[in-house]
């Protein structure tokens, strides 16, 4: 094993600072930042008869003085971020390939006690940015990250996207859940209805709703509503005041309404569609008249507390795997209306098609309604009326 005063005559041959020699042993000792350890060394060193022969920072050939650019940094970064609002945030940094193989190599040959210059550099800008700005250190979950590539002199900022849960209610149909490319811009969706105005207030880039499972486009959410989490992507202002948004979005009157809102987070994305929750529909069926409710009302009790088996459905077959589903079927109330319509209250495992139920899909659900009644019935009207959660 080398003594000390081997290491110290590699470090002479390396062409390093006072700050990088500190470095190439920071684990030594914890009371002094690397400037102050590399001083110290250079101390030892001279009373061992050793002297360090060591360079500038601008001649370093690790460093080559980029710490020296701090100030101009945290300049920058100020300007960057001065219209958000933000309380938190992280300062990382990137180098150049040859400065950190450099840099570990030298490392090695001391005994490996070093840290990279990068982990050091972040450290540094990060106690000037903040000092300056006023603002909390969070390693794990930043409003704002920022992002210094000291190798092409930039600056980047990722703003944490601003998430707001609520449930909504849709009263009309025809309006889809979300944006599609199908769709144009003037479209109206329950996506839309709720995201343009929380993004008008929080000046974000953009928006994204993501609920609890969706609703078809002909079909409308009543009862106590479905979950969603809307995601603003770079926001500017993050302290909405959520009964006023809440407030903006009812008074659109334009079929969504939307009521519980409070800010959330991305985990909880995960978790609200994760979820798996029955849900209980009126589907209006296309049979009328006291005979055919004789015979529904018969049928559907060999559907209560059955497992059917769906193929996934033609209407959606593009899109979604071709796969057979097993669902419960929890409970069915068949009703008639005075004008001799049947409506069928049907309570069902989450992701039950509820469409294909009735009409059988050309045989891809079994048991279906028609099926069971040997007659082609359909859903003319079908509503969630709600989510057991």
């Amino acid at each position: 094993m080398m003594d000390f005063k081997e290491i110290l005559e590699r470090v002479n041959t390396f062409h390093i600072c006072t700050r990088c020699t500190g470095r190439l042993f920071a684990q030594v000792g914890h009371e002094l930042d690397n400037f102050k350890r590399g001083e110290s060394i250079a101390f030892v060193a001279e009373s061992m008869g050793a002297k360090l022969e060591l360079v500038s920072e601008v001649e370093c050939s690790i460093c080559k003085g980029i710490f020296s650019e701090i100030d101009t940094y945290a300049s920058e970064i100020e300007r960057m971020t001065k219209n958000f609002e933000f309380n938190s945030m992280l300062v990382g940094s990137t180098f150049s390939q040859e400065t950190l193989t450099l840099e570990k190599n030298y490392q090695e040959l001391c005994g490996s006690k070093g840290e990279p210059i990068k982990k050091e550099f972040s450290r540094e800008l990060g106690k000037v940015v903040l000092e300056r700005m006023r603002k909390e250190f969070d390693r794990v979950n930043p409003e704002i990250m920022i992002k210094v590539n000291t190798e092409f002199m930039s600056v980047d900022l990722q703003i944490k996207s601003l998430y707001i849960y609520g449930t909504y209610r849709k009263y009309i149909r025809g309006i889809p859940q979300t944006r599609w490319i199908k769709y144009s811009e003037e479209t109206r969706t329950v996506e839309s209805l709720i995201g343009a105005p929380i993004i008008a207030m929080s000046k974000g880039k953009d928006y994204a709703l993501h609920g609890a499972g969706r609703e078809d486009v002909d079909v409308r959410m009543l009862g106590n509503g479905r979950e969603f989490v809307l995601e603003v992507h770079d926001p500017v202002i993050r302290t909405l005041v959520l009964k006023k948004v809440e407030d903006i979005i009812n008074d659109q009157k334009e079929g969504v309404e939307v009521c519980n809102l409070r800010f959330s987070s991305k985990e909880e994305v995960v978790k609200i569609k994760s979820d798996r929750h029955a849900k209980i529909y009126n589907a209006k069926i296309s049979l009328r008249g006291e005979d055919n409710f004789a015979q529904v009302s018969e049928a559907t009790k060999e559907l209560i507390g059955k497992v059917i088996y769906q193929r996934t459905p033609l209407r959606v077959s593009i899109s979604r795997s071709d796969l057979i589903r097993e669902r419960k079927i929890i409970d069915i109330k068949p009703q008639i209306e005075s004008d001799g319509s049947i409506i069928l209250t049907i309570e069902a495992e989450a992701g039950t098609y509820i469409k294909e139920l009735i009409s059988g899909d050309e045989g891809r659900t079994k048991p279906s309604l028609s099926e069971l009644l040997s007659k082609e019935v359909r859903i003319e009207e079908l509503d969630v009326i709600e989510i057991l959660r």
